[in-house]
C-alpha cells in the first residue's frame, strides 16, 4: 500500500495571513518569494491544506498563495453568500490587494470554476490558468454527487468530533463509478483511516450552507461556461480525471473547451478519479510543473 507522508504548513515555509475584504475575513497561506505568484483554490468542502502534497515542489520556483475560500477553513462564514461570483470576487480582491503581479491560478473542482470566472472577468490579473477536473459547461452535478454532498452537508451540521466524522465518512454509501453497485466510502482504494481523518477536519470547518447552495443549484445559477471560456485569453491547462471513475470533466465538455479557449492544453488521467492530487499527487505535479515551465517569462 502506498504511504503518504504527513506534510505540515511549516515544512514549506508558509505563513497564514488574513485579508479583510468585502465584509469578511479571507484566510490564506503565503510562501517564500521564490518566483512568480501561483494561487491555489481548493474544492468544495476542503481548505488550502489539501494542496500540501504539491506545495513543497511548486514552492521551489513559484510563490504560493493558497486560499481558504469563504465558508471554508479559517475564512468567514457568510449567510447565503456562496454564489460562484462571490467566491471569485474574493479571489480578485486578494489578487489586487496582496499579489504584486499577474498570477497563475490553479483551481480544483469548485476552485477551477472560480478560476475560470476570475480569468474571464479580470484578464489583467491572471497570467495562466490550471483547471483540475471542474465542471465546465454543465450546471448539473454528475450522477452520485448530489447524494454524496447531501451526506457531507449532514455530517458538517452534526458538530461531531474528528473521530466521529471520520467514522461517518467511512460509512457513506456511494455508487461505484461506471457500475450499478454501491459500497461504503471507506472501502474505496486510498480512503484509509488517515485520509478520512484529514477529510473530517475539513468538515469541521466548512459552513454546511456551502453544500446546501451547491445542491439546490443557487451557487452557480448564473453560470454560462461557454461565455466564460470565450473570454479566457490566457494559457489554460485542463487536468481531466477519468469520467468512468467519477471525473467531472466529460470528454464532450473538454473538446468544447479546447475549441473555445484561446490557448488550451489537455492532459488526461485515465486511472485517476475526481480527487486527482489529493490521493495521488505525483502525476498531477508532473503535468502542472511541465505546464508552468512552458510559460513565457
Amino acid at each position: 500500500m502506498e504511504r503518504r507522508r504527513l506534510i505540515r504548513a511549516s515544512d514549506s515555509g508558509l505563513r497564514e495571513l488574513t485579508l479583510e475584504t468585502r465584509g469578511l475575513k479571507l484566510n490564506y497561506a503565503i510562501g517564500p518569494e521564490t518566483g512568480p505568484p501561483l494561487v491555489l483554490l481548493h474544492g468544495l468542502g476542503r481548505s488550502w491544506h489539501v494542496f500540501l502534497p504539491l506545495i513543497p515542489s511548486l514552492s521551489l520556483r513559484w510563490q504560493i498563495y493558497a486560499v481558504d475560500l469563504r465558508g471554508h477553513g479559517k475564512s468567514s462564514h457568510v449567510l447565503g453568500g456562496y454564489h460562484g461570483t462571490e467566491y471569485a470576487a474574493d479571489v480578485a480582491a486578494l489578487l489586487v490587494e496582496r499579489v504584486s503581479q499577474p498570477a497563475v491560478i490553479f483551481g480544483h473542482s469548485l476552485g477551477g470554476m472560480i478560476g475560470m470566472w476570475t480569468a474571464a472577468h479580470h484578464p489583467d490579473l491572471v497570467r495562466a490558468l490550471i483547471l483540475g477536473d471542474n465542471m465546465i459547461l454543465s450546471t448539473k452535478l454528475p450522477t452520485g454527487y448530489p447524494s454524496l454532498f447531501a451526506a457531507l452537508r449532514d455530517l458538517a451540521r452534526s458538530g461531531a468530533s474528528v473521530e466521529e466524522l471520520a467514522h461517518g465518512l467511512a460509512r457513506i454509501r456511494i455508487r461505484v463509478p461506471g457500475t450499478d453497485e454501491a459500497m461504503d466510502l471507506g472501502e474505496l482504494p486510498g480512503n484509509d483511516e488517515a485520509y478520512l481523518r484529514s477529510w473530517a477536519r475539513y468538515l469541521q470547518q466548512v459552513d454546511p450552507e456551502a453544500y446546501e447552495m451547491t445542491l439546490d443549484g443557487s451557487s452557480i445559477e448564473d453560470w454560462d461556461g461557454e461565455e466564460v471560456m470565450k473570454q479566457i485569453q490566457c494559457p489554460t491547462l485542463l487536468l481531466q480525471a477519468s469520467p468512468s471513475l467519477g471525473g467531472m470533466m466529460s470528454d464532450n465538455d473538454v473538446q468544447r473547451a479546447c475549441a473555445l479557449l484561446a490557448h488550451p492544453v489537455r492532459v488526461r488521467f485515465p486511472t485517476l478519479g475526481h480527487a486527482l492530487f489529493i490521493q495521488n499527487p505525483e502525476p498531477i505535479l508532473r503535468s502542472v510543473t511541465n505546464f508552468l515551465e512552458s510559460l513565457e517569462p
